[in-house]
């Protein structure tokens, strides 16, 4: 129900259309704005000229709308996908692999804070997939509201949306992790141990177990 004078409710665009045709469009634009600018400032990509021996994905617009622990909207959020799935193995990637922690973990470590009192905090790392270079040469498609006659992007980053970029960035947290002082499981490779500290990786989200929250 609308209150007259007010917008409606906000619901989650499925497509580039219904977002700019839609009462939100300003809010809609300005996220879009802020993940053009952080793909800037990460060096996602450079622009080249599009030539007919180029395997060129498209991509498409994810529209989010991040709400606050009542309910009320923290913020509108778009993120630029490639679509994976017109990849081609052997072209524009090799390997495929997603770092997600074992059920029975979880029920170990849950059932061990529950013992030994430990504290519990959920991190999730923001635009995750952007730390980790990529290792094939892929091209995708200007976002949409942003193209330019005959340019496509080269990618120097691991973009969401393409197969190999869970392992990409599971690779860069493994080393930075390491350089920490953890170490990986030999049971668990999506877990990590230095000393009391325990962290456990699904895909970009991770959970921290340790004595007190200093020290987490």
């Amino acid at each position: 129900m609308t209150v007259q004078g007010q917008l409606p409710e906000p619901l989650e665009p499925q497509t580039y259309e219904q977002a700019m045709n839609g009462p939100y469009r300003e809010q809609w634009i300005k996220a879009m704005q802020e993940e053009m600018k952080s793909l800037s400032l990460n060096c996602t990509w450079e622009e080249v000229p599009r030539t007919q021996q180029m395997n060129v994905l498209s991509g498409k617009w994810v529209f989010k709308i991040k709400r606050g622990p009542n309910g009320e909207i923290s913020r509108f959020k778009a993120r630029w996908v490639v679509r994976g799935f017109e990849q081609q193995q052997g072209i524009d990637f090799s390997e495929t692999f997603a770092s997600v922690v074992r059920q029975k973990t979880y029920r170990v470590l849950f059932a061990l804070a529950a013992i030994h009192d430990w504290e519990i905090e959920q991190m999730d790392v923001k635009t995750a997939f952007l730390y980790g270079p990529i290792d094939t040469e892929v091209f995708v498609e200007l976002p949409t509201g942003f193209t330019k006659d005959g340019t496509v992007c080269r990618l120097r980053k691991a973009l969401y949306g393409l197969k190999q970029a869970p392992r990409i960035w599971y690779q860069t947290l493994q080393k930075a992790l390491q350089e920490m002082g953890f170490k990986r499981s030999a049971y668990d490779e999506a877990v990590f141990l230095n000393g009391d500290i325990i962290l456990v990786v699904y895909v970009d989200d991770m959970l921290l177990f340790g004595p007190n929250k200093e020290r987490i």
